[in-house]
């Protein structure tokens, strides 16, 4: 009876689930896809962006544009900056991997101080890269220290795009809204501004509904994983000899999934960018991607093997 009641909840709330993605569906205008996703760039990074151009009237249109177009023109300036930083970091990772033997390895340590002087005449943290690398003392220590440089790469320059992409998101944002208080006819300026803050407030409810119909996925899965993991292992207390087979697959499993999470890459794709995932949030995309394949690839498998064997068997 209690595994009914479980059985309807979860049917019931799946099924929630499907009609809140109709919803979405039905609501969600395909045309300003890139728009809904700027929007939701800018209000991650900006919200005040976002709610600034929404209580906007055309009179106070113009202050709102100066004032971000300000602020964004500064925030380029700085990450102008950050770039810079980001290409003397790649140079100097490059120059770390192509020190392929000892030999390049210590003529590269004999030069270094004139390599430095010239590498990272601007860069911000100059020393911190000298005395790093005056402490790999030999050529087997050489690969430890390109990892973390490489980890200290990859992390700066997934803040840049990310940062990036804000600023052309946010660009275009204002872009818009300027060219609407650079119309010459009032009722127009005001029918495309109150058209603009239609969308934004579409935009804003849209993606609380897609939060919302993801976090019911989320939910579900951990609800669904739950539930077989607690039968699998009542099932293997109460018939140890005859379920081990259960505990093997679940072990497995929880491997592919750890491999799929370790060799998965934490640089963000621009589609990963768009979608607004961190690097920990991209990397379970990857493990899941992964552990997907490798499920599937192993069921085809081993449809194929039982049915060889099956027809086999049936021969002799």
């Amino acid at each position: 009876m209690k595994n009914k009641i479980v059985n309807i909840i979860i049917f019931a709330v799946a099924i929630l689930d499907c009609l809140l993605a109709l919803f979405f569906a039905f609501r969600f205008d395909a045309d300003k896809k890139d728009n809904f996703i700027q929007t939701q760039q800018v209000q991650a990074q900006c919200p005040a962006l976002v709610s600034d151009l929404q209580t906007a009237t055309p009179e106070s249109l113009p202050k709102v544009i100066e004032t971000y177009q300000t602020s964004l023109r500064s925030f380029n300036d700085s990450l102008n900056g950050v770039q810079l930083q980001k290409d003397i970091l790649y140079t100097y990772l490059q120059d770390l991997k192509g020190l392929d033997n000892e030999e390049k390895f210590n003529q590269y340590k004999a030069d270094y101080d004139a390599r430095a002087n010239g590498l990272f005449a601007k860069c911000d943290n100059k020393q911190k890269y000298v005395d790093g690398f005056k402490k790999v003392n030999s050529f087997k220590d050489l690969e430890s220290y390109i990892n973390g440089i490489e980890k200290e790469y990859n992390a700066l320059k997934q803040d840049y795009l990310v940062n990036r992409n804000y600023v052309k998101a946010a660009n275009a944002l204002v872009g818009k809204a300027d060219m609407i208080n650079a119309t010459a006819s009032e009722t127009k300026k005001a029918n495309d501004l109150k058209a603009m803050q239609d969308d934004l407030k579409a935009f804003r409810s849209n993606a609380k509904l897609e939060n919302t119909f993801i976090l019911i996925v989320y939910l579900l899965l951990g609800v669904t994983v739950f539930m077989m993991v607690l039968f699998a292992l009542t099932k293997i207390v109460k018939e140890f000899k005859t379920s081990y087979k259960i505990l093997l697959v679940l072990a497995l499993f929880a491997i592919i999934v750890f491999i799929g999470y370790a060799i998965g890459s934490p640089v963000l794709t621009p589609n990963a960018i768009k979608a607004g995932l961190t690097s920990g949030g991209f990397k379970m995309v990857n493990a899941a991607a992964f552990s997907l394949y490798v499920t599937l690839i192993g069921a085809i498998l081993a449809i194929l093997v039982t049915s060889i064997m099956n027809a086999i068997k049936n021969r002799n």
